[in-house]
């Protein structure tokens, strides 16, 4: 552990707190609650649930995970408070939040954020007296800006021509939002695939990652570069982090084009969202580099899916946080020498926003070796019993980040309708999620027959996927879903298992009719059925799960497709892939 960094990582927590106590103490307290471990909050949600008042049995509910008591003790309170006004934000009682700010004295924070959580951004300020947190979204709004850039430091100076071209193939620096080994998730897993593929391929490559990171999300870095895997991640730890959005993006483009020079980067690569492609677009431009964006999402359209009610989403399509989001997005594309995304569907998304076509380059969700190498010879009842879960019974489930647009709601009403006609579903759900606590109160009649992990591993992740024997991405018909292709059918696919997904463009397009089955999204009847049929065919679901991993295997193994990061690399370049 370097202890002059751990120091510099303390004085950054320290800042960061204090700022947030000064600037709204009872939301800090709340959001600091929910972000414990597991055990340490809900033992601080038992220690509520002791005290009187709705707002502390509210509070008690919401951290247990009871979230429908939490639902109903907000909408039954005749005694609101800033704390209660809170937990109905986070709920997504956007009424009742409103109505509490109301009632409540002072309450200019929690009328601010529901303006923002509706996407009106103007409001949000409106809302808000002259101080730091006005200035802060005054600035986040001037971010958005069409033509708005970070400046970097005029000290930073381009490579030379000679410089660029010592390497026989193309170095790059990638800019992350979160990586391995703190963060375990598939945005994080992709990332180091794709890094360690370019390293393997010749590449030298590194990765930095957003300002303050892991601190950000109460982990602690053991220096200023981690390396994994042979791979170098670099650390942005500002003693004291910078006040407004955008001095810390004119911050981190100044930065990540000292780090690209000092690195001998000849490339710079980062990854969706528009913060990233601000402070990369800027760095490129200082260094004198091109850049690349690489588009895995659509943050606007993700955004707009968590709205609560089918009302909700659609207000939230047409706010000007929505609006605003999709043109900067369209903007940071258009601005890079190439842009990479995942699917058809997505890049007939891109090229309809603007970007040029001949910019893209599609290059698709694939699986890594620990998915080829993963003994698929094993039965499910096998997997299951090594894992200590019932043999017994067809299980159905999937591994993955658990909110609402995945659908799971609908999966556990199949399960419900199957098993009321005699059919013996179960259901295996491995993952975390802000949508978890909501689905295991929904699965609650289905008693010992649901059963859910919690955040996972990818080892294990994969060990629970083979332990199903169909793998089902049910996801909700939102334009989210429509447009994004996810990597869980694919690993589905390379793991030999049957995937039941719901017929959607970038669903449709990831699964061979020979591999799966696809149902109308939003319609557990079907669903239900499909499954039943699967649970008395299980000709089918080996037959599904052979073609399924045949598929993957010929067209979507990381160690293949990645080579096409270095040709992109090679035509910026100049300098030939090997």
């Amino acid at each position: 552990m370097n202890l002059t960094f751990l120091a510099r990582q303390i004085s950054n927590v320290v800042a960061t707190t204090a700022a947030h106590i000064t600037d709204d103490r009872v939301f800090f307290g709340m959001q600091l609650a929910r972000r414990l471990p597991g055990p340490a909050s809900r033992l601080v949600g038992r220690a509520l649930g002791r005290l009187p008042g709705d707002s502390s049995q509210a509070a008690s509910a919401w951290l247990l995970g009871q979230e429908t008591t939490a639902k109903d003790l907000v909408a039954g309170s005749q005694t609101p408070s800033r704390l209660l006004g809170e937990i109905a934000l986070n709920l997504g009682l956007l009424d009742e939040a409103e109505t509490i700010a109301e009632a409540v004295p002072h309450a200019t924070a929690l009328s601010s954020r529901i303006r923002w959580t509706k996407g009106d951004i103007d409001g949000a300020i409106a809302a808000l007296p002259a101080g730091a947190r006005r200035t802060r979204l005054i600035e986040e709004r001037r971010s958005l800006q069409p033509s708005w850039w970070p400046e970097t430091n005029s000290h930073i100076t381009a490579r030379s021509a000679q410089e660029t071209e010592k390497s026989t193939q193309p170095s790059a620096l990638h800019l992350l939002t979160n990586s391995l080994p703190h963060t375990r998730s598939g945005y994080a897993y992709r990332s180091h695939a794709i890094l360690t593929t370019l390293k393997d391929a010749g590449h030298e490559v590194a990765a930095a990652t957003r300002p303050s990171y892991p601190v950000t999300i109460g982990r602690v870095s053991s220096g200023p570069v981690e390396t994994v895997d042979g791979v170098d991640y670099l650390r942005q730890i500002p003693l004291r982090p910078l006040s407004t959005p955008t001095a810390r993006l004119d911050d981190q483009a100044s930065w990540l084009a000292v780090q690209a020079q000092n690195r001998g980067a000849q490339i710079l690569h980062t990854t969706t969202h528009y913060v990233n492609g601000l402070a990369t677009g800027a760095a490129a431009r200082a260094a004198g580099l091109p850049w690349v964006y690489e588009v895995r999402g659509v943050l606007e359209e993700t955004w707009a899916a968590a709205g609560g009610s089918a009302a909700e989403r659609e207000a939230r399509r047409v706010s000007q946080r929505f609006q605003l989001m999709r043109a900067k997005e369209i903007e940071v594309a258009s601005a890079a020498d190439a842009v990479i995304t995942l699917g058809e569907t997505m890049r007939e998304h891109l090229i309809a926003g603007g970007v040029p076509e001949s910019s893209i380059t599609l290059i698709p969700n694939s699986v890594s070796e620990a998915v080829v190498d993963a003994d698929v010879a094993r039965t499910p009842a096998e997997v299951r019993a090594g894992l200590g879960l019932p043999e017994a019974g067809i299980w159905v489930g999937t591994a993955a980040s658990i909110v609402g647009y995945e659908g799971l709601d609908d999966l556990v009403d199949a399960i419900i309708l199957a098993r009321s006609q005699g059919i013996d579903l179960r259901l295996l759900v491995a993952g975390d999620g802000v949508a978890l606590p909501t689905l295991r109160e929904r699965a609650r009649q289905l008693g010992e027959h649901a059963v859910f992990t919690g955040r996972v591993s990818q080892a294990e992740a994969i060990e629970h996927q083979l332990a199903l024997d169909a793998i089902v991405v049910p996801r909700k018909d939102e334009p989210v879903c429509r447009l994004v292709t996810p990597i869980k059918p694919i690993e589905a696919m390379g793991l030999a298992r049957p995937v039941v997904v719901s017929d959607l463009p970038a669903l449709r397009e990831l699964v061979p009719e020979t591999a799966g089955v696809c149902v109308n999204p939003g319609n557990p009847r079907e669903l239900a059925d499909t499954l039943s049929e699967l649970a008395f065919d299980e000709g089918a679901r080996k037959r599904f799960g052979q073609n399924g991993r045949e598929h993957v295997l010929a067209t979507r193994r990381w160690k293949d497709i990645g080579r096409r990061y270095g040709q992109v690399y090679s035509r910026l370049t100049g300098v030939a892939a090997q």
